[in-house]
């Protein structure tokens, strides 16, 4: 297989395997929780607090879709119109969306991590937002994309028996995972999604942060490339994507949830990269979203019942919604819609992938990582091989789908 090429190292090599719980009962407890969060990652979009999710609202009238849109639009101090057609809301940060969540009406902002340097793991140029182009926000403002109707009308309605991934995963006590994952402008069918992502979470419930970049037409309206984040609990409360309901608390003045990254990675050509880190606060208990040397934002330790102090699951990898297009597989493609064996360039990766053990924020290498696939003719993840002279591992993952595939 041919090594990674700067900025991003890598030489893959086999690596061994994974480390599994010690009975039966605990694997399939496992198995299921893992499938139950997932689902929850998958389908809550656009709650009041997680206790709606996307599916149904293409029948909502009129009258809710206004109320709907008044209750999500925060008053715009600077508005930029984007040549995708997305609406830049430049917003006072201390009237954005997360401060309508009841556990942070007297929350003080915390404006930048107190323990990470914001060092970038890769060298490469950061990756470009399309609004970019068209304006910036000012200072004490944060960029939030205005929910439009094509948003709230995008339904999405599945079980975990849609879901299919090709994963590597720890299973540790942890404060977080980073890593680089390289970004593609990819086919995704009507009313399915891709997405690649580090997840973070606890086994024993539903807490959980999910980030990294996607492709939905359901949820967008289009078929571009995006940067998300997703938190979640208890099922009382199951949080949501973006700024779509109260808790992300942001801080960026130039990072916006769920806009346009550009360019992506050209097959054969340039690789774009997402330089992606989940990490717990020592100082605040906050859990801060860091996109290269850029504080995005945090989700608050109080939005979570069993996080608060640590995460105990990462996972690094690529996921695709299957709803069976006319009876056969789909073909929405995972990664850069091509198979891990085509090498750099061609197949998608994530590098230098580490998680974060106790207050250290030290990346540490995942040894006894475990490699998963849910239909490897479909899409499928190389050996994981460890970094030589920097802590990490890394692979390749990804792959076309298609109606014969399965």
């Amino acid at each position: 297989m041919r090594p990674l090429s700067p900025p991003v190292h890598c030489v893959p090599t086999h690596y061994s395997s994974s480390r599994w719980f010690s009975n039966l009962f605990a694997s399939m407890a496992k198995e299921i929780c893992e499938k139950l969060t997932l689902v929850i990652v998958a389908f809550v979009l656009l709650s009041d607090q997680g206790a709606a999710t996307a599916t149904g609202r293409k029948n909502l009238t009129d009258l809710e879709i206004r109320k709907e849109l008044w209750r999500l639009n925060k008053p715009a101090i600077k508005i930029i119109k984007s040549e995708d057609g997305d609406i830049i809301d430049c917003v006072d940060i201390y009237k954005q969306p997360a401060f309508d969540h009841p556990s942070l009406k007297n929350h003080t902002i915390q404006m930048r991590p107190s323990i990470y340097s914001g060092k970038n793991m890769s060298s490469s140029k950061p990756l470009e937002q399309l609004w970019h182009k068209s304006g910036s926000c000012p200072q004490g403002t944060i960029p939030i994309q205005r929910t439009q109707k094509k948003h709230l009308l995008g339904a999405i309605s599945l079980d975990a028996s849609q879901l299919e991934s090709a994963k590597v995963s720890k299973d540790d006590q942890n404060k977080g995972g980073a890593g680089i994952v390289n970004v593609w402008n990819i086919h995704v069918e009507p009313g399915e999604f891709s997405k690649a992502s580090i997840f973070v979470g606890r086994r024993d419930n539903f807490d959980l942060i999910d980030a990294g970049w996607i492709v939905s037409r359901s949820m967008f309206g289009d078929d571009a490339t995006r940067l998300y984040g997703f938190w979640g609990t208890t099922p009382d409360h199951l949080g949501c994507y973006n700024l779509k309901c109260p808790g992300f608390v942001q801080v960026s003045q130039k990072i916006a949830l769920g806009t346009v990254f550009t360019p992506t990675s050209v097959y054969g050509g340039l690789q774009k990269v997402l330089d992606l880190k989940i990490f717990k606060d020592k100082a605040t208990s906050n859990w801060w979203l860091v996109l290269g040397d850029e504080s995005v934002g945090y989700w608050p330790s109080s939005l979570f019942k069993n996080m608060a102090d640590h995460a105990d699951y990462v996972q690094w990898g690529g996921q695709v919604q299957n709803t069976a297009p006319g009876g056969s597989h789909t073909s929405t493609q995972m990664g850069s819609g091509h198979f891990p064996n085509e090498g750099f360039q061609k197949a998608a990766f994530f590098d230098k992938c580490v998680y974060f053990y106790m207050d250290d924020i030290v990346g540490i290498t995942p040894y006894n990582s475990k490699s998963k696939v849910s239909k490897p003719a479909c899409y499928d993840v190389s050996d994981v091989s460890v970094l030589k002279g920097t802590p990490g591992v890394q692979f390749f993952y990804g792959g076309p789908g298609g109606p014969n595939c399965s």
